[in-house]
């Protein structure tokens, strides 16, 4: 047969009239229609009424308004009576103290009442703890009563053997014999444990708080951290305070311990020679939880309060104290 088949395609395969490939840069068929949209929206926008206009305060209302304001700074100042801290500004103070509550975490009956006290207390969390994540949400929980949350770093006694119930109860040593490179990931990992930490103090320490070596790993990682220290002073020679500086961080050295005898007597004497010596220059004790800590500090403590000696969060007794200080009068721990 012959002649073109009508039916056939022109061509072997490709039919007489392809479709053409769409140009990227050509308009889109629907811009019309978009265009139009956006003209009748316009056109409806300005054809739009305005808003009503704010209405005018009746006669009444800013009194009642007044009332209202009066009872919420009445309630505040009802509550700040009861409830709030005890304070005395810096400069009208008799004496400036600081008091460091240790071991934090491995309980919460003591700490509550600890927490209780209308005097801001400083609370040196162990990263271990049971409790180490409650116990800071709690120091965080009122905005009205701001509490100053150390990280208390453990670190090698001389007495290896005080370490072994620390080390049961989930604590991680930071150890002299450690290269620089883990004693830094030893403290990053317990400060991730303590993340509302402002600054570092010791736990035991009394090997390697002596070892400048040990000690300049760690300031590194709490140099890079923005974070100050506190040297509890756990053994004579202690070189927390001095590494510390030497690597450029903030840091401040304990004064006293208020219950290296834990007997109520020799707590109660501790804390008035912390008072006295308040009086001469800004001074810091460490306590840790006890009962008889807790009934003296609510018994002593309003009465220092009275007595114009108050108590300060420890960054900013560290901020308004001078680079030398006098040498720790109170006793170290024996590890």
């Amino acid at each position: 047969m012959s002649g073109a088949d009508p039916h056939r395609p022109a061509g072997p395969h490709r039919p007489a009239n392809p479709p053409r490939p769409t140009d990227p840069r050509s308009p889109r068929r629907d811009a019309p229609g978009l265009l139009a949209w956006l003209a009748v929206a316009a056109v409806l926008f300005a054809l739009a009424p305005p808003p009503p206009p704010i209405p005018l305060l009746g006669e009444d209302e800013p009194l009642v308004l007044a009332r209202q304001l009066e009872r919420t700074i009445a309630a505040a100042r009802r509550w700040q009576a009861v409830r709030g801290d005890l304070t005395i500004p810096w400069e009208d103070a008799r004496g400036h103290l600081a008091l460091v509550i240790d071991d934090v975490g491995r309980e919460l009956h003591l700490f509550d009442q600890l927490l209780a006290l209308r005097h801001r207390l400083t609370f040196a969390v162990l990263p271990g703890a049971v409790y180490a994540s409650g116990v800071q949400l709690r120091l965080r929980a009122d905005r009205r009563r701001p509490r100053d949350i150390l990280l208390h770093l453990p670190m090698e006694p001389r007495r290896a053997d005080a370490m072994d119930a620390e080390r049961a109860a989930g604590e991680v040593f930071l150890q002299v014999g450690d290269p620089p490179e883990v004693l830094r990931e030893k403290t990053a990992a317990a400060l991730r444990r303590v993340p509302a930490a402002v600054g570092v103090s010791n736990h035991m320490g009394s090997a390697l708080t002596t070892d400048l070596t040990a000690l300049s790993a760690v300031m590194a990682e709490l140099g890079a951290r923005d974070l100050f220290f506190l040297d509890s002073v756990t053994v004579p020679g202690s070189r927390g305070a001095a590494a510390a500086a030497e690597a450029g961080i903030p840091a401040i050295s304990r004064d006293f311990f208020l219950d290296h005898d834990p007997s109520p007597e020799a707590i109660r004497e501790q804390l008035r020679r912390a008072a006295e010596r308040a009086r001469e220059a800004p001074t810091v004790a460490i306590a840790h939880p006890s009962q008889a800590v807790v009934d003296i500090l609510r018994d002593e403590l309003p009465r220092l309060h009275a007595a114009g000696i108050a108590i300060y969060p420890l960054h900013e007794l560290l901020a308004r104290t001078s680079a030398s200080r006098p040498a720790p009068a109170g006793a170290p721990l024996p590890h």
